[in-house]
């Protein structure tokens, strides 16, 4: 059986829960590692960190969407080597959140200013050449002088709506995407999991920061994704249980779960009448009662009473 760690994060993206990661991961005992993620998004800088650990732990590792997996959470997933979903599972496009100006609260979409200028832009454009049509064909004037009209007419209906743009948060919000598809890039390179497009597709292709990546959509953005099955499917739905009170918060809740045989433990021992066998390496129950977790700390597994760790449990990637 594969030597499996399984890491739950539910809540925000954000330091602390890089922090909660990073001390869980000294408790590595398997060969493989598998990310069960729910989150709203949140801090990108975070986000690849929280991937670039586990690719740096463990060479690659695997990602698990029970139900939401959003923004800096999709950024997460860009490093897995396999992202797992359930049907009732979606990702979100890479919208970076910037806090609102002169608000002490709130964010804004990355997306929001830039689309904003683009839809200007095209409105523009529109209205000068329906401008130079009407007055070409049907006033008979002659191009130059229709053109010049059409200028002074546009720019009189969209200079006040764009002297409102600000230049510096404009660039604020460039400035966010670009750390988006920058940190995408490294991720990529070491999971490859990404699409020839699919990078870019996540930044600029959706139109808001809530839309739906369903795993139809997801396959047309990851080489490998998957519908979980059989225990994998078990523990998707048992952790989600687990997690869904703390998926939104901003206080991040990690828990640490290993299928890794437990140091000293063999199969002679397992087998041996004076040695009670571990738990069944099929049943979900082996990852014990969900609840049980506090945030930071290892959610209990049943286990060898002899074994001086955790014996082999549940899962597979």
């Amino acid at each position: 059986m594969v030597d499996l760690d399984i890491y739950s994060y539910a809540g925000e993206i954000n330091i602390s829960g890089y922090a909660l990661i990073c001390d869980q991961l000294k408790r590595k005992t398997g060969s493989n590692a598998l990310l069960v993620l729910g989150t709203p998004g949140g801090d990108p800088h975070a986000g690849f960190r929280i991937a670039r650990a586990l690719q740096h732990a463990y060479g690659k590792f695997d990602v698990l969407v029970p139900r939401y997996c959003k923004s800096a959470g999709t950024l997460v997933a860009i490093g897995a080597a396999t992202v797992y979903m359930a049907d009732m599972s979606e990702l979100g496009p890479l919208d970076i959140q910037v806090k609102k100006s002169d608000e002490l609260i709130g964010t804004n979409s990355g997306l929001d200013i830039t689309q904003a200028v683009n839809n200007l832009q095209q409105s523009a454009m529109g209205a000068f050449r329906s401008y130079l049509l009407e007055l070409t064909r049907d006033a008979q004037i002659s191009t130059k002088v229709a053109a010049d009209i059409s200028v002074r007419l546009t720019a009189g209906l969209f200079e006040p709506i764009f002297a409102q743009i600000d230049p510096m948060r404009l660039a604020e919000m460039q400035r966010a995407m670009e750390i988006a598809f920058a940190y995408g890039t490294r991720l990529n390179e070491s999971s490859n999991n990404l699409r020839q497009d699919g990078l870019v597709d996540l930044v600029t292709k959706y139109p808001s920061h809530g839309f739906v990546i369903d795993r139809k959509e997801a396959r047309k953005l990851f080489l490998k994704v998957e519908r979980p099955e059989g225990v994998v499917s078990q523990l998707s739905d048992a952790l989600h249980a687990q997690m869904q009170s703390s998926i939104d918060s901003r206080t991040p809740v990690v828990t640490f779960i290993t299928t890794a045989a437990a140091p000293g433990a063999t199969h002679e021992n397992a087998s041996d009448p004076g040695h009670p066998p571990a738990s069944d390496p099929t049943s979900i129950h082996a990852l014990g009662e969900p609840g049980t977790a506090e945030p930071g700390t290892a959610t209990p597994v049943a286990a060898n009473e002899d074994s001086p760790g955790p014996a082999a449990g549940a899962a597979g990637g």
